[in-house]
C-alpha cells in the first residue's frame, strides 16, 4: 500500500522562496543552533509551504514526519561568524586589547561581554552578518539559488530524480 502525501508546487515554492529575505532565511538557522551541541537548521515544510528552524543534537538521526528540504544550516562544530568579521576595524583591535588583558585566564564569553561593554547587539549583528553572507555567497546569482532548491525539491519528491537524466523521448 503506498502512501501519498500532498506537496506544494513548483509555483507556490518559487512563491515562498521569492518572498523570503536572507534574513527570514538564516535566522531560524541560528535561533536553533548551539555551539558543540546542535546543528541549526532552516526548513521549508513541503507539505505547507511554512519555513522555521529545526536543532538537531550531534549524533541524533531526525526522522522527519514531514517532507521538507533545507534552506540553510549551521553545523553544530562551526562558528557561524569570525571574530575578525563581527567586528569593524576599529573595534576588532579595541577587542583585541580587551581580550589579551589577562593571558592567562580563558573566558568562553568574552565577545559577549564586550558586546555588552560596548553597547553592541550580539544577536542582531550575528543575523546581519550572516544575512549578508548568505546573500552574498549563496543568492549572488538568484536563479542558480533557485535552482538548486528545485533540484532539492523534486529530490525530496521524487524517488531517484536527476535533473540531468534525459529520456529517449525527450531528446
Amino acid at each position: 500500500m503506498n502512501e501519498y502525501v500532498e506537496v506544494i508546487g513548483v509555483e507556490h515554492l518559487k512563491t515562498v522562496l521569492s518572498s523570503l529575505s536572507p534574513e527570514d532565511i538564516v535566522k531560524p538557522a541560528y535561533d536553533n543552533w548551539q555551539a558543540g551541541i546542535k546543528t541549526g537548521h532552516t526548513i521549508l515544510n513541503l507539505e505547507t509551504g511554512s519555513v522555521y528552524g529545526l536543532g538537531i543534537d550531534l549524533n541524533q538521526l531526525h526522522f522527519a514526519t514531514e517532507i521538507y528540504i533545507e534552506l540553510f544550516t549551521i553545523e553544530s562544530h562551526e562558528e557561524p561568524v569570525r571574530e575578525e568579521d563581527f567586528f569593524s576595524k576599529a573595534e576588532y583591535v579595541e577587542f583585541l586589547d580587551f581580550s589579551s588583558d589577562d593571558p592567562c585566564e580563558y573566558i568562553p564569553d568574552i565577545i559577549t561581554e564586550f558586546c555588552e561593554m560596548k553597547g553592541i547587539d550580539e544577536y542582531e549583528r550575528t543575523v546581519g552578518i550572516l544575512a549578508y553572507n548568505f546573500e552574498k555567497e549563496e543568492q549572488a546569482n538568484y536563479n542558480m539559488w533557485e535552482s538548486k532548491i528545485l533540484n532539492k525539491y523534486y529530490d525530496a519528491i521524487y524517488e531517484n530524480h536527476n535533473p540531468f537524466e534525459f529520456s529517449q523521448s525527450s531528446l
